[in-house]
């Protein structure tokens, strides 16, 4: 079970390979999902080659058969993470520094891997790039559509291999947007972490890039 407070290392994994690392704190374990959270100005890691290049200026096939070191960087917003254990998306609510809510975002992806090991506890999901913006007012858009299409056309590099789970998954947050139903009813808008958590890391620690068997 996961305490308040404590820190979730989520892991976008790429062929089992790491893409992004971010550590949250838990809000909640619910049982058929997870709630995180992190404040603004948390610090995450995305990847390039030793090279420097990042994922957007190396062909997809290198990309995927390459080693990749971590590049520290913050986020500018909070994030209020919402993984369902048997869904393909997780749902983020996006804050000002103010605390002010302003969008959701839907990112497609697959269901989440809790694990332990020794004194870390991560979160390890695929993230398949296509995605859903949802606004205040329940207006939605697709996003990253030309990015996966394109990325599907290379099997043998992609971790995305099928285009009509992926859809099926925005499909489906969408319905939810139009009817105005969970988790976009104004649930969680008004979002505050409590102030005795202690803070998130901003290095990385000894086993974050272990890959779970």
């Amino acid at each position: 079970m996961l305490a308040p407070g404590d820190t979730v290392w989520l892991r976008h994994l790429q062929r089992r390979r790491i893409g992004l690392v971010v550590p949250f704190q838990a809000v909640a374990d619910l049982g058929d999902a997870v709630l995180l959270w992190a404040p603004a100005d948390n610090a995450a890691w995305h990847f390039t080659l030793p090279d420097g290049r990042g994922m957007g200026e190396v062909p997809l096939p290198e990309w995927s058969a390459s080693d990749r070191i971590p590049v520290p960087h913050t986020i500018d917003h909070g994030v209020l993470s919402w993984h369902p254990r048997e869904r393909d998306y997780s749902i983020r609510w996006f804050f000002r520094p103010d605390g002010t809510f302003f969008r959701w975002y839907a990112n497609l992806e697959a269901p989440p891997a809790l694990w332990r090991h020794g004194d870390l506890t991560g979160l390890d999901t695929t993230d398949w790039d296509l995605d859903v913006v949802v606004e205040p007012d329940r207006g939605w858009r697709w996003k990253d559509e030309e990015l996966f299409a394109t990325r599907l056309t290379m099997p043998e590099a992609y971790w995305a291999d099928d285009e009509d789970r992926v859809r099926r998954a925005g499909q489906e947050v969408i319905a939810l947007a139009e009817a105005g139903k969970f988790p976009f009813d104004g649930t969680w808008r008004d979002f505050r972490p409590d102030p005795a958590w202690p803070p998130l890391p901003r290095e990385l620690p000894p086993g974050w890039d272990r890959i779970q068997t």
